[in-house]
């Protein structure tokens, strides 16, 4: 058994409300042209809520003789803030992505050798916040210095330089391809005047890396969009849209864009020219994310079923199901939670591999 990459997993108190989950109420939500025309003045927005704790989740995949993978759990740490995605880099560190803030922990051992992950394991060693830090769905190292995090309340890309502790440069999504709501000017801080879901061109909800680390692949929800940024110059292109809902497009290892398509419970891989060369399906209502962890085997995060599936989906052969438990209650940030809850629905993936 040669173990072969660290996948993590981000859970949320939210419980997944399907009457807000389909291509209809999310058409409907979004579908006014006037949508953006009369906005209320960017000081009378109200702050950034705080919503919601989770907790992040760690597995070590292997692969056996016969090259089949198999999961194994590492552990857990819960959070009272809500932990939306986590990238494990190549040192070993964990970039971990707040809705509003990023820190980096430092393991006492690798990964894959903690016997059993919780909160002691970890030490914070950075802290990261900016003014238009807000709304984050996903990090994404690039290389050992840099990193990448989609934010939705600004609708762009900010790529942080991990050394000097900075932002360097900001690629939001084209407005006259996706509409404007406000002039982002220095001064203006997105945690105090916060540009809620309604009132954002996109929602931009991913920002991955190719494996030459110049392109970015992203999604929007409002859309359905799957666009492509490049790094070196700045340029965005759209490859795709229509896909309402859609979340955590990345590059597969040959270069193909996927992503989830949220509300068919499908994922959805692309032709060079933006066609649909495959679909697999999971049954899900709210898929919402996926993960390439080697060839055609990907990880499901099935945040309707509060469940982790691992599919070969060349063979549709479940390799791995690991379903959390629910706890149905009014307000489960409030109150005495089950011992072993960690969330009401899966949120984020994200993959080191090690080989």
């Amino acid at each position: 058994m040669r173990p072969v990459g660290v996948l993590t997993l981000t859970h949320s108190s939210r419980e997944t409300n399907l009457d807000r989950c389909s291509v209809q109420f999310l058409t409907r939500r979004f579908s006014d042209p006037a949508r953006l025309a009369d906005l209320p003045p960017f000081e009378n927005l109200p702050p950034a809520p705080t919503l919601y704790s989770g907790a992040l989740s760690f597995f070590l995949a292997f692969e056996d003789g016969s090259g089949r993978i198999h999961m194994r759990r590492l552990g857990s740490v819960r959070s009272r803030d809500r932990i939306q995605h986590a990238a494990v880099l190549a040192a070993g560190d964990v970039i971990v992505g707040f809705e509003h803030r990023v820190v980096r922990w430092r393991s006492r051992l690798p990964i894959p050798d903690l016997p059993q992950i919780n909160a002691m394991d970890f030490q914070v060693t950075a802290r990261f916040e900016h003014p238009l830090l807000a709304g984050l769905h996903t990090v994404e190292p690039l290389g050992e210095d840099k990193v990448a995090f989609s934010c939705s309340a600004p609708d762009a890309v900010l790529v942080l330089d991990l050394a000097e502790g900075r932002i360097e440069r900001m690629l939001r999504l084209p407005r006259d391809r996706y509409g404007r709501n406000y002039e982002l000017a220095a001064g203006m801080d997105l945690r105090r005047h916060y540009i809620d879901d309604d009132l954002q061109i996109g929602h931009l909800n991913a920002a991955f890396a190719d494996r030459t680390g110049r392109y970015l692949a992203v999604s929007t929800l409002i859309q359905g969009a799957i666009g492509v940024f490049d790094l070196e110059t700045g340029r965005y292109e759209e490859v795709t849209r229509g896909f309402v809902g859609a979340h955590g497009a990345r590059f597969d290892d040959r270069g193909n864009l996927y992503f989830a398509d949220s509300t068919t419970g499908t994922l959805v891989t692309l032709t060079d020219e933006g066609k649909v060369a495959r679909r697999f399906g999971t049954g899900s209502r709210w898929l919402h994310d996926v993960q390439q962890l080697k060839g055609s085997v990907y990880a499901f995060a099935l945040a309707d079923q509060n469940e982790l599936r691992v599919y070969d989906t060349d063979k549709d052969e479940l390799l791995f199901r690991g379903t959390f438990t629910t706890w149905t209650t009014e307000n489960p940030d409030e109150g005495d939670p089950p011992a072993n809850w960690l969330g009401n629905s899966v949120q984020g993936l994200g993959w080191r591999g090690l080989v």
